[in-house]
């Protein structure tokens, strides 16, 4: 008689376990893929720590997560800076022994991935499947030089266009040859929303933030590597706050989600993702300091060097 009870019960909670793991799956309103966007794109920050030197796994890692947050209604997905390749630059840079830093520099070379090339289109069809946005951090070879560059693929698997980091924390001599820092800050217009991108060491100048939201960008993601925690977390809610913008900043080790008015609305960490809802409208820049500038007075910004 009590095992027979127990049997009933246990039976009645597996199905109860059942029901509620089926009511967990989303609906087509919050289904990811841009076709199901309404009044917000939804943003996914994915906090993928990759291996260094190794496409192919990383290749996997940031699949598989692309594909869990396009489950949870992601629309647009941003991954860390390098993010394919493992962002190995520090590794070729800090090797002292001479027959080892040529190995590495040829390793790191041979990393490197045309826009055209094949982990792209890869990525460019994994976008298209799924109808997403999807911003790729990886060491790129264009006409004989590299770039670290970020490529924004979108749902029809174009390439909708790529930013190039502008500044390097550890100078600009030392450096892999080849290696170059870009010399653009272009605004991506897709449809209803504008984006900006800055790569990890840009953020901590406000020029490259200011240059993107005088461009017109309603959105700056930022794909990172280097440092992250309280201090970074102050300077993004500050570069969100002075251009009136929201930002999403992903490192493998933080994610960010800060509003227009420099509040931390979202964070995660390691080997996990946030998702956040951006606004399709109501852009406008209302803030004194955006508005109020006076250029005019900004030329010593030109001077090279400080006194």
């Amino acid at each position: 008689m009590c095992k027979s009870v127990l049997k009933s019960i246990l039976t009645a909670l597996l199905g109860l376990c059942l029901f509620t793991t089926g009511c967990m799956s989303i609906n087509e309103s919050q289904a990811g893929g841009v076709k199901n966007r309404t009044d917000n794109i939804r943003v996914a920050s994915l906090s993928i720590f990759p291996e260094k030197w190794d496409k192919d796994s990383n290749t996997g890692k940031i699949e598989k997560m692309i594909r869990e947050a396009v489950v949870k209604g992601a629309q647009m997905v941003i991954t860390p800076e390098g993010v394919l390749e493992g962002y190995v630059v520090n590794e070729v840079i800090n090797e002292e022994e001479p027959v080892g830093k040529k190995k590495l520099t040829e390793a790191f070379i041979r990393l490197a991935e045309h826009i055209e090339g094949e982990r792209i289109r890869y990525f460019r069809n994994l976008a298209k499947e799924l109808d997403i946005y999807l911003l790729l951090g990886f060491l790129e070879v264009d006409g004989g030089k590299l770039y670290n560059t970020a490529a924004l693929l979108g749902p029809e698997g174009e390439v909708v266009g790529k930013y190039r980091k502008t500044h390097f924390w550890q100078g600009y001599e030392v450096n892999p040859p080849g290696y170059t820092a870009g010399n653009d800050y272009p605004v991506f217009d897709i449809g209803a929303l504008k984006i900006g991108i800055m790569i990890c060491f840009d953020r901590q100048l406000p020029e490259p933030a200011r240059i993107l939201g005088l461009g017109g960008a309603d959105l700056i993601v930022c794909p990172a590597y280097g440092g992250w925690g309280q201090w970074n977390t102050k300077l993004m809610e500050v570069r969100a706050y002075e251009n009136q913008v929201y930002v999403v900043f992903t490192h493998p080790e933080q994610s960010l989600f800060i509003d227009r008015d420099g509040n931390l609305l979202k964070e995660c960490r390691q080997d996990s993702f946030i998702i956040c809802e951006v606004p399709l409208s109501d852009h406008k820049k209302t803030r004194k300091s955006v508005i109020h500038r006076r250029v005019e007075t900004y030329g010593p910004l030109l001077n090279k060097e400080m006194e």
